[in-house]
This record gives structure tokens, C-alpha cells and sequence, in this order.
């Protein structure tokens, strides 16, 4: 790394703006969009609703000041927008009315629980959203005197609640909001893991709703597909595997959702259905990708979708009844490789026409940006937003493509992010950052936050390798099955592999590996450690060390038992993945992070692998941030965690610190 290199700074990449919402107007004429930074201060995070014209222009800020505000969703016929705030009390989200012609903001709930994922009917008489229950009166008395927690012994569950749009909400008095009326049972829980869990029927009379026992991950494996009218009346189409949450085509005769093709891990496929319960028909079985999002066109005779392939994603457009697939004209003028999504919300959104699309989409210098097309366009889409200019003031690694074979012959992707000033010929230190789920996947943005040290690592002379091995999303259901029962085995044949490729491709300084990940990639990484000794240093964040009593303790037993089998009934193989098992072979030193409140892999599976390192005498740290769940957002802590990661990768390769970014020392364990 030359002196005279500039370096993005942790703080500014960490505060950069993001869209955590995007919703086009009915008539394609509009854009409301909700804009968050990376990380946020200690408690409830801020967030900001804007308005943009598809036509281009600047953007109008819809609301003001540090709270929450999100979910902008637009009433059928253009003029307001229901949206969610917490300004009355922060981390208690209300729903709220504005009236685009002019006014303020009207508050329409008020819910202990809070409210949120709304959708207007399509008629415009009605909002339907989802809120969480409140105490009973029973809880309320018992804690007067009680402070004991009782697992599951007061479980709260988010029930589907429907309003009468007030005619002129600015009128309301503040004690006269309309009547809510639950239409979901009291023991159901309503909501999956991607979204608010229930879609409007097209006559406005009901709605398909997605709904389990309770709100614990464990429960929203398998839900349960239900048919609920504005009467509370409820019909069950049977239980399944939900990626999405179901939606009626326009004349309201069939169901189309994204699910497994098999059972889980398997890749997400299109799906429909009759509305009224029947087969599922699999529009593209054996479809060697991963879809991610659908919606129907208006002609109800097509389907447009997200499609993640590879390292890229596409926008496509499928035939049911054909079953045939091909991409949207638009996104084939795309010139560089693109992510789709929003950080916490839809990816795109469709005007009532289904011609005009808004979409958020992120690139290798590029944290994401808005833009709007119509789908048989023959230009390239407009670029609506320029939200972080300053990512133009710094200088970011190549980002290449790679195909490699692993030891079995299998062919395996992945992406490398070249060092700031690559000479062609000239050996680099490597990091093997691996990704999480293990169903995930390395596509195409500017890795530069908390969780992806890509370009912090590039810009101070490291190659950094992003495999998706076995297991990852976007190559189909066999690939992502080739796990099953094996976790950690050809898998880290597949990254082990593709190092071994780029050493003798002249990139990778076999004396300079180091190797870290997050979740999965901490898992992965505790397995390297205890399998081989090429690495000089290793960070594992939130990694599993032992899957026995990860399965005891975290949120989501069911889903690894679909990967490992049962572990009360194979607690066996659990133990043979497991990579405590081996700690007796580790010798890499290894920085250990992890969020104190995290559910998903709870602390104490690094405990496991700090003490089983500490009694060997190999050098360790273990960092536990409080508050902190399975993603860490607090800025302090991120940016404690940026600059222990990249300290500690420098230390362990004699390079002298590259950070040079102050920070308040923290507590280790």
C-alpha cells in the first residue's frame, strides 16, 4: 500500500445512505422512497420518507426530524400515502395518513404493540397491517411483582387488523381514531421471514395470509397458508414452505408465491396455485437459479421476477402456462453487473399498469440507487437518485469473476476483489472471507460495512476471495443440497480449492493467508482453523463451534436439522461437523466477535471455541458487543469491530497497522 493512498474512512462507509423502501406511484408518475444510514446510535434507528418524480428531478422530503418513519404505501388512487412512524414513541411504530395535496401527517392507530407492513385494499376503503398483541391484563398484574422471565409463557403474536379510511382524517381528534377490527385468530401469528405475511384479494373482501403458532423463528418454518375474510372467517389451504408471502392474480383465481422446489435447503421456484386450495404447480422446476421476488402483470397471464444467478441478478419475466422464462428488455441495458434490493424492503416496485418499474440496484462502487424504466424498454434505465457522491472520492479494488474446479471436479464461482494498484505478476496477501447462511451468495456491491471488509481490505493491498461454494444460493437445488448431512466437508473443499487457484495463478502469497466470515463464514472459518494451518489469522464472527449444543440453545433448531438431521435422534453426525471436535489441531490465531444478544448463534458458542483455543495456548480474543443481535448496528461497535478485524489481520502478517482510526478500547472477555 503506497503512503499517498486514500482511504475510505470506517465512519463515513458506515454512515453512508441507504433505501431501506421503494414504492412507485399507481400512475408510474412518482416515487416514494424511505432512506436509513448503515449503522444508527444506541436505540430505535432513524429513517426518512422522500418523494421523486420518475420523470428525474430533485427529491422533496416527505418527513422530518431523528424518528422512524417508513413503509410508505400508496392509496389506489395516488393522492395519500399510510405510512409508519415512531415519532409519538420511539420503537412503537403508528400507522399515519398523509394527504399529498397538502397537511400534516394524521395518526391513525394506536397500538401497544405498534403497527406496521400495511396495505391498502384495492378498492382504497380499507388499510390492513399487522400488530404485534399487547400485554394481557393477567401479564400486566404479574409484573407488578414478578421480574422472572418463563419462556413462552407470555408469547405475543402479531395479529391482521383492518380500518375504515377515515374520509377526512384531518379531522380526526386525537381520541377518535377509527375503529381496528382483528380478523386473524388470537392463537396465529401472522408474518414469514421476508415479509408482513398477508396480500389483499382483489375484490377487496379478504385476504391470503401466511401464519404459524407464534413469532419464533422456529415456528416460522413450516406456516400455515390461510384464507381470512373481513368476518374473521378462516380456511386453511394446508401448510408449506414459504419464501414469499402468496399473491392473487388480478381476476383472483390463483396463487402465485416463490417456494422450495423440494424440501428444504432447496432452491426458491415459482409456485401457483388455485385460490381456493389445491395443487401447487412448480412453474420452473429444475431451474438452476434462485428466485427472490415475484408479482403478476396485469394481464394476469405472466409473472415478473427477481432471479439471482451466479454472482448477478436479473429481472425476468415467466409464462405460467408455458412455463417459459426469458428477461425483461429493459435490464439487458444494464452495462455493468447489478444487485437488486433494498436493505429492508422490496427490491422493485410496479406502477398499476405493470409497464413502468422502479427498482433499487447496487453495483461494485455503488451502495444503490433508485431508477425507473418500463419493462420493454429499449434504453437504459433512468438513474432517479445520487444518495452517497462521496463513494466517487476514493479508489476501490477491481472486481473480477472466477470459475474454478473444486477436488471433485465440481465447478465452483466466487468473485475477487483485486488490491487498489494490482500489478499483473505480483503475489498479494489473501483474505478468504466466506458468507453466511449457507444459503447466500457474493453478488455484485460495494463491499464496504460492519459485516463486508472487501474494499477496506483492498485498499490497503489485500486480494480478497468471495467463493460461493456448495450450499449457496443462485446454482439451483443440487448445489445447494450438496451440503446436506456434510456441512463444512466438500464445501471447504471448495474454498480451499479456489485459494489454491489463485496461487498458482500468481495473486495469492501462500505465505500471507489469512481467512475470516460472519455466521456460516464464522462457522466455516472455525472449521478451517481446526483443519489446517495455512492461515496466519483468522476472525470468526458469530460462528457455530459445536452444532450438539448450537442446537440446544439457538433460535432456528428445525431449519439445521433439515441440513444435519435431528440432532436428538443423530447427535452424532452433529458432533463429527462440529469444529470443536478438532480444537486439539488448531494452532491460527483467532479473533472471535459476536453479538451478546444474538438468538440466531448464541455467545456461548464462542465461549466454546475461546476457552478450547486459551487451553491449547493459541493466541485469541473474544469481543462481545451488548445489545447486539446477529447483525451488529450500533456505530460504535462497528466501528470497533472494522478496526479489531483489519488490526488483527496486519499484526498477524508483520504488516504495520493500516487503520490508523482511533477507537475506545472495549471490555474483552
Amino acid at each position: 500500500m503506497t503512503e499517498d493512498r486514500k482511504l475510505l474512512p470506517f465512519e463515513r462507509a458506515i454512515t453512508g445512505t441507504v433505501v431501506n423502501d421503494i414504492q412507485l406511484s399507481p400512475d408510474g408518475q412518482q416515487v416514494a422512497y424511505v432512506t436509513g444510514l448503515l449503522s444508527k446510535e444506541e436505540g430505535p434507528p432513524a429513517s426518512t420518507i422522500w418523494l421523486v418524480a420518475a420523470s428525474g428531478g430533485p427529491s422533496r422530503r416527505l418527513t422530518a426530524g431523528e424518528t422512524g418513519d417508513g413503509s410508505p404505501r400508496w392509496s389506489p388512487d395516488g393522492k395519500h400515502l399510510a405510512f409508519v412512524s415512531d415519532r409519538k414513541e420511539r420503537g412503537k411504530p403508528q400507522l399515519y395518513l398523509l394527504d399529498l395535496a397538502g397537511g400534516e401527517a394524521v395518526r391513525l392507530t394506536e397500538h401497544e404493540g405498534g403497527a406496521g407492513g400495511q396495505q391498502w385494499s384495492p378498492d382504497g376503503a380499507l388499510l390492513a397491517y399487522t400488530s404485534m398483541s399487547a400485554q394481557s391484563d393477567d401479564e400486566k398484574e404479574h409484573r407488578k411483582e414478578h421480574d422472572e422471565l418463563v419462556l413462552d409463557e407470555w408469547t405475543k403474536r402479531a395479529g391482521l387488523y383492518v380500518i375504515d379510511v377515515p374520509a377526512d382524517a384531518a379531522s380526526l381528534a386525537p381520541d377518535a381514531l377509527p375503529e381496528a377490527r382483528r380478523v386473524t385468530p388470537q392463537d396465529r401469528n401472522v408474518g414469514g421471514f421476508v415479509d408482513g405475511g398477508f396480500n389483499w384479494a382483489p375484490d377487496s373482501q379478504g385476504f391470503v395470509v401466511v401464519a404459524s403458532n407464534s413469532p419464533r423463528a422456529e415456528d416460522l418454518t413450516t406456516p400455515e397458508m390461510l384464507l381470512v375474510d373481513l368476518k374473521g372467517e378462516t380456511t386453511s389451504l394446508g401448510s408449506y414452505d414459504f419464501f414469499s408471502t402468496p399473491k392473487f392474480s388480478p381476476d383472483g383465481s390463483t396463487l402465485a408465491f416463490i417456494g422450495p422446489e423440494d424440501v428444504i435447503p432447496a432452491t426458491g421456484v415459482l409456485q401457483t396455485m388455485p385460490a381456493q386450495g389445491g395443487e401447487r404447480t412448480l412453474l420452473m422446476q429444475g431451474y438452476e437459479n434462485t428466485f427472490q421476488g415475484c408479482d403478476w402483470l396485469p394481464d394476469g397471464d405472466r409473472l415478473l421476477a427477481l432471479s439471482e444467478e451466479g454472482q448477478r441478478n436479473r429481472m425476468v419475466v415467466v409464462d405460467p402456462e408455458s412455463k417459459e422464462l426469458h428477461a425483461a428488455d429493459a435490464f439487458k441495458h444494464l452495462d455493468h453487473p447489478v444487485t437488486f434490493g433494498s436493505w429492508f424492503g422490496p427490491a422493485y416496485s410496479l406502477a398499476k399498469d405493470g409497464k413502468t418499474i422502479a427498482f433499487v440496484a447496487a453495483a461494485d462502487a455503488t451502495l444503490g440507487d433508485i431508477y425507473v424504466t418500463t419493462l420493454d424498454s429499449a434504453q437504459a434505465p433512468r438513474k432517479l437518485t445520487d444518495l452517497n457522491p462521496w463513494t466517487r472520492d476514493y479508489e476501490y479494488g477491481a472486481t473480477r469473476e472466477l470459475t474454478w474446479t473444486s477436488t471433485d471436479g465440481l465447478e465452483i464461482q466466487g468473485l475477487l476483489i483485486l488490491p487498489v494498484g494490482y500489478q499483473e505478476g505480483t503475489r498479494y496477501p489473501l483474505v478468504m472471507q466466506i458468507h453466511g447462511g449457507p444459503a447466500g451468495a457474493w453478488t455484485h456491491h460495494l463491499y464496504a460495512n460492519w459485516h463486508d471488509w472487501g474494499q477496506f481490505l483492498a485498499q490497503r493491498g489485500y486480494a480478497v476471495f468471495m467463493a460461493n461454494p456448495r450450499g449457496s444460493t443462485g446454482r439451483g437445488t443440487a448445489f445447494l443440497k450438496g451440503i446436506v448431512n456434510c456441512y463444512g466437508e466438500p464445501d471447504w473443499q471448495d474454498l480451499i480449492s479456489g485459494v489454491d487457484q489463485l496461487i498458482a495463478d500468481g495473486i495469492a502469497d501462500p505465505d500471507q493467508l489469512v481467512v475470516g466470515g460472519w455466521s456460516g463464514g464464522g462457522f466455516l472459518t472455525n472449521w478451517t482453523i481446526t483443519h489446517t494451518e495455512r492461515f496466519k489469522a483468522a476472525v470468526s464472527g458469530a460462528g457455530i463451534s459445536n452444532w450438539v449444543s448450537f442446537q440446544g440453545t439457538a433460535d432456528i433448531r428445525t431449519v439445521f436439522n433439515r441440513y444435519l438431521g435431528p440432532v436428538d435422534t443423530e447427535p452424532e453426525g452433529h458432533w463429527r461437523l462440529s469444529p470443536i471436535r478438532y480444537i486439539a489441531k488448531a494452532t491460527t490465531p483467532t479473533l472471535i466477535l459476536y453479538g451478546a444478544a444474538d438468538e440466531r448463534v448464541p455467545v456461548t458458542q464462542g465461549y466454546e471455541l475461546y476457552y478450547g483455543l486459551k487451553g491449547l495456548g493459541v493466541e485469541t480474543k473474544l469481543v462481545a458487543y451488548p445489545r447486539e443481535p446477529h447483525i451488529i448496528m450500533e456505530r460504535k461497535h462497528q466501528l470497533d469491530l472494522l478496526t479489531r478485524v483489519i488490526d488483527w489481520f496486519d499484526s498477524h502478517l508483520g504488516r504495520p497497522s493500516s487503520t490508523a482510526q482511533p477507537r475506545k478500547e472495549t471490555a474483552d472477555a
